[in-house]
């Protein structure tokens, strides 16, 4: 358990103080020669260690460790014997250590519930993982999706983002990286042999530029895609500002705020939602179903009815169209956009990407990150359990791969 046989030890003692059980122990002095003269030394004194131990029956215990100081006789340099109880730098003894380890293994813990259920930091447990636990290359997926994940719980002093990239094909989670800047993407993928990048055929990704710029740059053959999630989403949020634009132009307390105010959620439901059965509206006195709604609102502003058009246009293609039907549809739906004279709507753009996104390479699915989307829930809350990650070693990193695999689809 300590590491060490009876003939080793000069002396020792255990004591319990405070419900923390004290192993004190001394070495049996052995000769040494002078690692830098090669002169023979001598006993000068010890030095007390202090190593964390696994607690006995709910007591902490700490080996109080002297240990043996040698001085050389000819070049007065000073040395300390090898320690038996714990690796270099370390204050944790090998079988808290082991301990560790075997906590590690264990998919339901992660680094912070093992560090208080060892009563050691997580600075020493991570220092540890990374000094002694190799972990091995995965070799890059076929299908690569790149996504962000922002949280509250990321303390650190760079960024509020996480990268996480998945493989679309075996639905399993890759890599999480400690940030999604074009910076760190470039330094991490240029780290891989360009052998094994050029092996990548696609890659899924949002509508943030310096992926797509990564994406051509790293993986050559690939083809891009643009997950059609977050193309409505950013069609959704254009409808949105506009929206908002032309209620805080309208009279408070007119028709047309209270149908902007009240009813907004229904300008982002599907249309198939909104044929309910009339029920009275008190301010109209008559009875009106969600459609009714919408069509006074679209008589009252225009430009809303257009932007609405041409969001569900793009929703209902993304439903129902091949990838050789989007490629037809898109430079006509692309040209209605531009010429909508709608502000929010003139930034779409992205043709070949989206229309990327209806090949079905896999299983009949589109190209998308909706496997990303599904375990970002999973992440914020082993962030939340972890209590947010400070510094986002190797070992939080392959913890929190090894969290989210446990809520891989197959």
């Amino acid at each position: 358990m300590l590491n060490v046989t009876n003939s080793d030890i000069e002396k020792s003692d255990i004591t319990s103080i405070d419900g923390t059980i004290f192993y004190d122990i001394m070495l049996v002095r052995k000769p040494m020669l002078c690692p830098y003269c090669g002169a023979n030394m001598i006993g000068h004194g010890h030095k007390l260690r202090l190593i964390k131990h696994p607690a006995l029956r709910n007591h902490k215990g700490i080996i109080r460790y002297y240990a043996n100081r040698y001085i050389c006789k000819e070049c007065r340099k000073t040395i300390l014997e090898r320690n038996p109880f714990a690796f270099n730098g370390f204050n944790s003894s090998f079988f808290l250590m082991q301990n560790a380890l075997r906590l590690i293994g264990n998919l339901n813990y992660n680094l912070t519930m093992i560090s208080d259920e060892l009563g050691i930091s997580t600075t020493q447990l991570s220092k540890y993982i990374d000094s002694y636990i190799t972990i091995a290359p995965r070799p890059l997926p076929e299908c690569l999706g790149i996504d962000e994940l922002h949280s509250h719980e990321l303390s650190r002093r760079n960024s509020s983002y996480l990268c996480i990239l998945v493989d679309n094909e075996r639905r399993t989670v890759w890599d999480v990286l400690d940030s999604r800047s074009k910076m760190a993407l470039s330094l991490f993928f240029s780290n891989i042999p360009r052998e094994e990048r050029l092996r990548v055929k696609y890659v899924t990704i949002d509508m943030w530029e310096p992926y797509k710029d990564v994406a051509r740059t790293y993986f050559p053959n690939c083809v891009i895609a643009v997950d059609p999630f977050h193309v409505i989403k950013h069609l959704t949020q254009g409808f949105e500002r506009l929206r908002i634009d032309l209620m805080n132009m309208s009279p408070y307390g007119s028709n047309a705020y209270y149908l902007l105010k009240k009813w907004s959620h229904l300008l982002t439901k599907d249309s198939v939602y909104l044929d309910n059965d009339k029920v009275y509206n008190s301010r109209f006195k008559c009875k009106l179903n969600r459609r009714d709604l919408i069509e006074m609102t679209f008589k009252i502003f225009l430009e809303l009815s257009k932007a609405y058009s041409l969001k569900e246009l793009y929703r209902n293609m993304n439903k129902d169209c091949s990838y050789d039907e989007a490629t037809n549809l898109y430079d006509d739906m692309l040209k209605a956009f531009k010429t909508s004279g709608i502000r929010p709507f003139n930034e779409f753009a992205w043709r070949d990407e989206i229309s990327n996104s209806y090949l079905r390479p896999y299983d009949d699915r589109k190209l998308s990150n909706s496997f990303t989307e599904n375990v970002n829930g999973k992440l914020r809350t082993y962030l939340a359990v972890s209590r947010g990650i400070s510094n986002f070693s190797a070992s939080e990193r392959e913890l929190s791969i090894r969290f989210l695999k446990m809520f891989n689809i197959h």
